[in-house]
């Protein structure tokens, strides 16, 4: 994403235009984008019904199975 200074200049010389959207407005910027040409709410439902994975996958805070959110949930960390 470089829609502000967060990105470093060596990276957004080298950054690509893509239609994204995020799982909700929250998400961003915490969450990775999921690749999308939805453009309506009947274009997102469509798409998430088609889809094989899951729109969680991209969350930093779940990169590997030590650090999930869940395992947070359960040890009090929210």
């Amino acid at each position: 994403m470089v829609d502000d200074d967060r990105m470093p200049e060596e990276l957004a010389k080298t950054a690509v235009m893509k239609s994204v959207r995020f799982r909700t407005l929250g998400c961003y910027p915490l969450t990775g984008a999921v690749e999308s040409t939805a453009a309506t709410l009947d274009d997102i439902i469509q798409e998430m019904l088609l889809t094989t994975t899951s729109e969680r996958q991209g969350r930093v805070i779940d990169v590997d199975q030590s650090a999930s959110m869940e395992k947070k949930k359960q040890e009090g960390y929210f």
